[in-house]
């Protein structure tokens, strides 16, 4: 789905080489590298964490296109692997180098003309699709990069199975397409990557995000399999979007917030003497705090099962 009106790729592709979209992330508290990357690590590593474990990959070369500050790249390379990457915005591509250290990224807008000396095994991209205008062209440029067999980690905001209003939000003029797992899987399919797995539950600290692994087989797949009939994504997006975020928002408002109130709280149960019931009281707080819809079918159904029992 694409935004209508938009910008044309060259306003676009300006507005992002000129520095425009963060003019102000490097803050002064930033200033200190170290309390940048404590952010990082708030704020990537699960995905990274899921990108890996879903992948089976240990050890390797990443590309991170649209890097940002290069959070990323330096919690990768800090785990050992080799970091590369592609940033338009040129005052965050510097704040990359002279503040974590990072030499093996370039400036520009990931295209079909763009050259890499090397192939990696995963390309990680957080919040980048959505931004690029040619889509065949960023695609074409990605293919130079990715090894056969590799992987492509996308995280990407969406408005399917959403749980707040925030993925409406999402849709401003900067954001150029938004996707489903079946649109992005669409794409891919002309460029020889095969999904592998994604989940729309992948972070307990924002919702209303996709998080999506494909292999690069190198095969082109015929992209009609995961057609989406645009009435379908017009009533999804008018009617079940709004619906769906004033039914979940008793559940998901402070979601963030909320899990980090579980952590407190297991940190605490998990610091008791190892016990049957300190497990299960953990179990049951993570359930209800991060999955509250999961929560209440488990308790319905122990509520039906003792009432059949008592029977």
């Amino acid at each position: 789905m694409h935004q209508n009106p938009r910008p044309s790729a060259d306003d676009l592709n300006r507005f992002y080489l000129n520095s425009k979209y963060h003019p102000a992330d490097n803050s002064e508290a930033w200033e200190n590298a170290e309390n940048y990357l404590e952010f990082a690590r708030w704020y990537y590593d699960e995905k990274i964490d899921y990108a890996l474990k879903t992948s089976g990959l240990k050890q390797g070369a990443v590309f991170d296109v649209g890097f940002g500050q290069g959070g990323v790249l330096k919690l990768f390379a800090n785990r050992g692997w080799q970091a590369y990457g592609v940033e338009s915005d040129k005052t965050l591509l510097e704040y990359a180098k002279k503040k974590l250290g990072l030499g093996l990224i370039q400036e520009g807008i990931l295209h079909s003309r763009t050259e890499f000396k090397t192939k990696v095994d995963l390309v990680f991209s957080n919040h980048t699709f959505e931004h690029i205008a040619d889509l065949h062209d960023a695609m074409v440029g990605l293919r130079k990069v990715l090894k056969p067999g590799s992987y492509v980690f996308t995280a990407i905001p969406t408005y399917y199975k959403n749980r707040s209003s925030l993925s409406l939000e999402w849709m401003n003029s900067a954001h150029y397409s938004m996707f489903t797992h079946n649109s992005l899987n669409q794409l891919f399919s002309h460029y020889g990557l095969e999904e592998v797995t994604h989940t729309y539950r992948g972070w307990h600290k924002e919702i209303d995000d996709l998080w999506h692994l494909a292999k690069f087989t190198g095969k082109v797949a015929d992209p009609k399999a995961f057609y989406e009939n645009p009435d379908e994504v017009r009533r999804y997006v008018n009617t079940i979007n709004p619906v769906r975020s004033l039914v979940c928002y008793p559940l998901y408002s402070d979601y963030a917030r909320r899990v980090e109130f579980y952590r407190s709280i297991k940190n605490r149960i998990t610091s008791l003497p190892n016990s049957h019931h300190a497990r299960m009281l953990s179990y049951y707080t993570r359930t209800l705090l991060t999955s509250p819809r999961q929560s209440i079918r488990k308790a319905a159904l122990r509520l039906k099962k003792k009432r059949s029992d008592g029977l």
